[in-house]
């Protein structure tokens, strides 16, 4: 293996895999396939025609705003004209029709050709109607891609080279189960995808850079994103040692077995570990893996792959199966954090320069009570019978959380079904400062320890120029979470906490002796979080955190706390090669 075979890149989920290489964010030079039956080649033709027709009619909106937007409407008439030009209709009903090629794959090998046939002609009017191919092939992409929630499947294992910030769509537009690993340009450890990367065990490299020049659609692509390695084209030696059998499943599997009950620090105070979930599916993994419950139910990846919003009935069949499958445990339904990261395709956002501090959320269930309505509809009548309760996420004064309990009580009025209990996912500094004036009026608390650093720092997690300022161990951080959790205890509120931090070994010790007991966590690490509690004495571990007051640098603390980890847990965490997936 040669160098020039080898990139290299940021470690965001640890873990290895491998897989030709499949590109997302970019319709066009990199054309990877998906074949089809021939019983589907109709339908797909018949697809070809409607996407069409949406594309058209996006471009039409488009002219008809005028001067509100940017492009010339003459270029937008290109466009139009490109879309209903026979022989381009025609190369992409051969191209499902002969080689069996899915809608998306017969459409970028047909405006692949199409741009290699303008280029070569020389001309600067022909390379300007290449970029124009680009437009309309990325267009018709983005079409096919609102398809009602399908996750598109391959025939073969891939590895997802994306060419753009990684998002959760990503992920979820696909059978996770062929995804063996993600490349991507730009996108942090506490992303939303690499949160829900990290629930599937996907690992995930970023900050790859000059990823066309090496790797073409296709190609065999090997990714060790423990080491940040990616290796185009592996040998077969190569392939062969990380194949090699490892005993990380197997400690994981033994620990699985060990912890499907409830754990007990060593000085017997009961503690509940959660999960963190997204899908209905995920609910299973969680409930093998121990989970005391479902702490966590993202709501908002819902909304992946639809056309619109999708009605009550069908919100309602994803918490009931959500519910059943929780059998009788616990289950905390946020509502959709809609907005940052998480914007469906359809749904219409404003123009914002920051879209982590815009109209997201809370924020916008204010406004289209309507889509709150539906959502706690669907919920209560789904809950019913059920141990569940209701999050509201990125709550910033009592006013919002106020107008939305009114709301939601007024849904269940109307129902004529029980108030479910409702609490507020503390993120946003003003509330988390102001907790004591919710207390009174919420029956529950959890902190949202992403978001919650990313706006106390003034640092986006996903900016690698800034996200050394990205740490759960900075000593005012720290004094920050310590009181929010002695609010909540001392007032005898139930808190936990789902962000990344309560999911991190390293960070177990630390969060009990802060007060700690409730962790949400992503299914897979529950086993290992539960074994390191059962090695934890209360009394202990809250005399050594009582003295972190002392400490004044990040630096100091991350060797303060690898020295006590190691001296009240001595290998405990070392045992579990998984728990590097966290670092």
């Amino acid at each position: 293996m040669t160098k020039n075979n080898e990139l290299s890149g940021i470690s965001v989920v640890s873990g290895w895999g491998v897989g030709k290489a499949y590109f997302v964010g970019r319709a066009v030079k990199n054309v990877s396939t998906v074949n089809i039956t021939r019983q589907e080649v109709g339908n797909e033709i018949m697809r070809f025609g409607e996407i069409r027709e949406e594309a058209k009619k996006d471009y039409r909106q488009l002219i008809n705003q005028g001067a509100e937007t940017t492009l010339d409407s003459s270029i937008l008439n290109i466009y139009e004209h490109i879309l209903d030009d026979p022989a381009f209709i025609g190369q992409v009903v051969e191209t499902i029709a002969t080689r069996l090629y899915d809608l998306e794959s017969a459409i970028r090998t047909v405006s692949e050709d199409f741009i290699t046939r303008f280029e070569s002609a020389g001309t600067s009017y022909f390379k300007e109607r290449s970029s124009d191919m680009v437009e309309v092939c990325e267009k018709l992409v983005s079409c096919i891609h609102q398809d009602n929630g399908r996750a598109r499947s391959f025939i073969e294992p891939v590895v997802l080279v994306v060419l753009r910030t990684f998002t959760p769509t990503d992920i979820l537009s696909y059978d996770k189960s062929k995804i063996q690993a993600v490349l991507t340009t730009s996108g942090g450890k506490t992303s939303h995808a690499a949160i829900l990367a990290r629930s599937y065990s996907i690992p995930v490299v970023s900050g790859v850079h000059n990823i066309t020049d090496k790797i073409h659609p296709g190609d065999q692509v090997l990714v060790d994103a423990t080491a940040g390695t990616v290796f185009v084209r592996p040998t077969a030696t190569l392939l062969n040692h990380y194949k090699r059998p490892h005993d990380t499943e197997e400690k994981l599997e033994r620990l699985k077995t060990r912890w499907r009950k409830p754990v007990y620090t060593k000085d017997g105070v009961k503690l509940d570990i959660l999960a963190n979930i997204s899908l209905p599916d995920d609910v299973d993994e969680a409930i093998d893996n121990g989970a005391d419950g479902i702490g966590l139910v993202r709501t908002e990846y819902l909304l992946s792959n639809r056309k619109e919003m999708p009605p009550e009935d069908v919100q309602m069949m994803y918490y009931t199966d959500i519910f059943e499958k929780s059998k009788g445990k616990p289950c905390v339904i946020r509502l959709m954090d809609i907005g940052g990261d998480k914007i469906p395709q359809f749904f219409e956002m404003p123009q914002e320069f920051n879209p982590f501090m815009g109209w997201r959320a809370i924020r916008i269930f204010l406004e289209r009570k309507d889509i709150l309505v539906t959502q706690v509809s669907a919920i209560l009548k789904a809950g019913k019978g059920y141990n569940y309760s209701i999050m509201v996420p990125m709550v910033t004064t009592l006013q919002e959380w106020t107008e939305a309990k009114k709301i939601i009580s007024g849904v269940a009025r109307g129902l004529n079904l029980p108030m479910p209990k409702c609490g507020v996912l503390f993120e946003v500094p003003l509330s988390v400062l102001e907790m004591n004036t919710f207390l009174k009026e919420i029956d529950f608390a959890s902190i949202g320890t992403n978001d919650l650093i990313q706006y106390l720092s003034a640092a986006d997690r996903n900016n690698s120029k800034v996200n050394y300022l990205y740490n759960p161990i900075e000593p005012a951080f720290l004094r920050i979470i310590r009181n929010t959790i002695k609010t909540a205890n001392d007032n005898g509120m139930p808190l936990s906490i789902c962000g990344e931090m309560a999911g991190n070994p390293h960070h177990t010790l630390l969060l009990i002796g802060l007060g700690l007991r409730r962790f949400s966590v992503i299914p897979r690490n529950i086993p290992i979080i539960k074994e390191l509690v059962s090695k934890i004495s209360l009394v202990e571990a809250m005399e050594h955190i009582s003295h972190i007051d002392a400490i004044d640098s990040t630096k100091n603390m991350a060797n303060w706390l690898t020295s006590l980890n190691q001296k009240l847990l001595g290998d405990a965490i070392e045992k579990y090669p998984s728990v590097d997936d966290l670092l």
